[in-house]
C-alpha cells in the first residue's frame, strides 16, 4: 500500500462538488491509501462530521485544517469563484510541515484511477510537477504571457505534486506572496499565475491527469475550445490515449460544473446519490447557475 497525502481546498459554497471528487478518489484507489487534508476558512462542524464519513469502513482519513483568509487580505481576488481560498495551495508546505511532498487536487474533478504512480515519481530537483496548458509565448491563447516566466510552457494549477521539502527550505511562500503585491494588477488567473512567474523548475505531468471535459465528452475533440492550443503542447497520440483512458477528468470549461447543470452526466449523479443526503444539499448559487445552465 502507498500512503498518499492529499489537498483539497475549498470553502461552504462547493461542498457538494468536493464532496463528489471525494468520492471518486476513494472509489478509484486501489494500492494507494489516501490521507485526505481539506483546507479550509468556514465548513461547519456538521459538514466536516458527513465529509469525514465518506472514509469510513476504508484505510483511508479526511481531517480538517482551519486557514485565517486574513493572511490573503493584501492580494487580488474577486467576490466569484476567485476568492483568498484559490491561494491556500500556495501555503500547503507550510501547514503540513510533516510530509516532504503532497498532492493538491481541485475540486471540479473526478477520479478514475489511482495516484500511485504519479505521487510515486522523482521530484527532487524540482519544485513541483504539473499538467502542461500551453506553450509559453507571447502568443498565448487561453493564459497569459509573462516575460518574467522563462520556462517552456504554461502550466495548470489544478493538480499538483508539491515538493514540501524543498518549497519550505527555499521560502517560496514568501516569494508567492512577495510577487503576489509585485504582480498584484496584472494577474489574470492568480495562483496559476504566480506558480508560472515564481517556480523556475517544474517538472510535467501526463495530459491523462487533467483531461479537460470537453475534450473527453466531444466526439471530435478537435471542436473542444482548449484544443487550439494543446495541440501545439501534446501530440495527436497522446491527446487520444488521454481522452480515452483519463486518471482525471477536470470540468474546467464552457460546460460548466456538472453538479449546476440541467442534464447531469450519470457516472457523476451516480457518484452524488451514493454521498449522504446532508452533502448532496445544493446551495442558492448552485441552484441560481443550474436554472440558468446551458446544458
Amino acid at each position: 500500500m502507498n500512503n498518499i497525502p492529499i489537498v483539497f481546498t475549498f470553502d461552504k459554497r462547493i461542498i457538494l462538488g468536493a464532496a463528489a471528487a471525494i468520492k471518486s478518489l476513494i472509489n478509484s484507489a486501489e494500492t494507494a491509501v489516501y490521507d485526505i487534508h481539506i483546507l479550509h476558512s468556514d465548513i461547519e462542524l456538521n459538514y466536516q462530521k458527513h465529509l469525514t464519513s465518506l472514509a469510513e469502513k476504508t484505510l483511508h482519513n479526511i481531517s480538517f485544517h482551519y486557514i485565517d483568509p486574513k493572511i490573503f487580505n493584501n492580494v487580488k481576488k474577486n467576490k466569484g469563484s476567485w476568492s483568498e481560498i484559490v491561494y491556500y495551495r500556495l501555503i500547503i508546505p507550510e501547514v503540513l510541515r510533516n510530509y516532504d511532498k503532497v498532492i493538491y487536487s481541485d475540486v471540479d474533478v473526478f477520479f478514475k484511477k489511482d495516484l500511485s504512480d504519479i505521487f510515486n515519481r522523482n521530484i527532487e530537483n524540482h519544485e513541483l510537477m504539473a499538467v502542461r496548458a500551453e506553450k509559453n509565448t507571447k502568443n498565448t491563447i487561453g493564459h497569459k504571457y509573462f516575460k518574467e516566466n522563462k520556462k517552456d510552457y504554461i502550466f495548470w494549477s489544478g493538480f499538483l505534486i508539491l515538493n514540501c521539502k524543498k518549497l519550505r527550505q527555499d521560502n517560496y511562500f514568501e516569494k508567492f506572496i512577495k510577487n503576489a503585491h509585485i504582480y498584484k494588477e496584472e494577474l489574470k488567473f492568480f495562483d496559476l499565475d504566480l506558480i508560472n512567474i515564481t517556480c523556475p523548475d517544474i517538472a510535467p505531468i501526463p495530459f491523462e491527469y487533467c483531461v479537460l471535459e470537453s475534450i473527453y465528452e466531444l466526439n471530435d475533440y478537435k471542436k473542444a475550445p482548449e484544443y487550439e492550443f494543446l495541440k501545439d503542447v501534446y501530440t495527436k497520440q497522446e491527446i487520444e490515449q488521454a481522452k480515452k483512458d483519463p486518471v482525471i477528468i477536470h470540468y474546467a470549461g464552457f460546460l460548466g460544473k456538472p453538479w449546476r447543470r440541467k442534464k447531469v452526466p450519470s457516472y457523476y449523479q451516480k457518484t452524488i446519490n451514493s454521498l449522504p443526503k446532508v452533502l448532496q444539499k445544493y446551495t442558492f448559487r448552485d441552484i441560481r447557475k443550474k436554472l440558468f445552465a446551458r446544458y
